[in-house]
């Protein structure tokens, strides 16, 4: 898991150059994950998270709005919905997370540095 050795300045910038439409702020994680579905289990690589949901690149077959699970997120297998896809870039938003869960992802969030991009993911 990725920390944030040096302070970053703290400035968000829309995705693709528009009004941000996001609740939350993203930060960069890069880091494994596993994608489970009901047709078997994908290895990914999340890029970024928030609060809301995190983006993971994978070869898996996933569709948007197909509900998976994303594991380890904070150490637990968390469910998600797929919301976007670009290419092998996914999007999910995090469904019936637990409290302690969203605290813990809000905490680390503050250590974390933005994440800065063009891309709609």
């Amino acid at each position: 898991m990725i920390t944030a050795g040096n302070e970053v300045k703290k400035q968000s910038w829309p995705a693709g150059g528009g009004k941000e439409r996001r609740r939350f702020s993203r930060h960069q994680l890069i880091d494994r994950v596993f994608i489970i579905t009901d047709n078997g289990t994908f290895t990914g690589t999340s890029f970024e998270i928030s609060q809301g949901g995190m983006s993971a690149a994978t070869l898996g077959d996933l569709q948007v709005g197909q509900t998976v699970s994303l594991t380890p997120v904070m150490g637990k297998r968390i469910k998600t919905i797929v919301r976007r896809n670009q290419g092998t870039m996914f999007g999910f938003e995090f469904t019936d997370l637990p409290a302690d869960v969203k605290e813990k992802i809000k905490t680390l969030c503050e250590t974390l540095p933005l994440f800065l991009t063009t891309a709609n993911i």
